[in-house]
């Protein structure tokens, strides 16, 4: 999967994250499609982990800089998915198998963009709208 215009929230940083994010799960995919060695998705994955964690923890600290309502809530779900990723990695370790990590990762990351990060964007272009830029 590709990164479209669809997926954009509006706020031009996390945009650009977001889609560093997809260059990181088609690395991934074009590496189980390639039925690359197993040491080579592992370190794949550990990239996208290690961009995940920076990600995550700059939408946090907007949303407390924002003090938006939910950020705890949100800050949730950042840390289920975390528990998530580490999980996908010790089972890779055993199992050298990536399949289901493209369409987890796929599922996870387009429900959370769509749902739960809108969410936070239409509540930072009302109060924040200096904060919003273009995609």
């Amino acid at each position: 999967m590709k990164w479209n215009n669809s997926l954009a929230i509006g706020i031009e940083a996390i945009d650009n994250q977001h889609k560093q994010i997809f260059e990181h799960l088609l690395a991934i995919e074009n590496s189980v499609a390639k039925r690359d060695p197993r040491h080579i998705l592992r370190f794949l994955l550990s990239q996208l982990a290690e961009y995940m964690k920076f990600h995550l923890a700059v939408e946090e600290a907007m949303l407390e800089i924002v003090r938006y309502p939910q950020r705890a809530e949100h800050a949730q779900a950042h840390a289920k998915i975390m528990e998530q990723i580490a999980e996908l990695e010790k089972q890779l370790q055993k199992t050298g198998s990536g399949a289901d990590l493209v369409s987890f990762f796929e599922d996870w990351f387009i429900r959370h963009v769509l749902a739960d990060d809108r969410q936070y964007a239409a509540y930072v272009r009302e109060e924040f709208p200096a904060l919003v830029g273009r995609s």
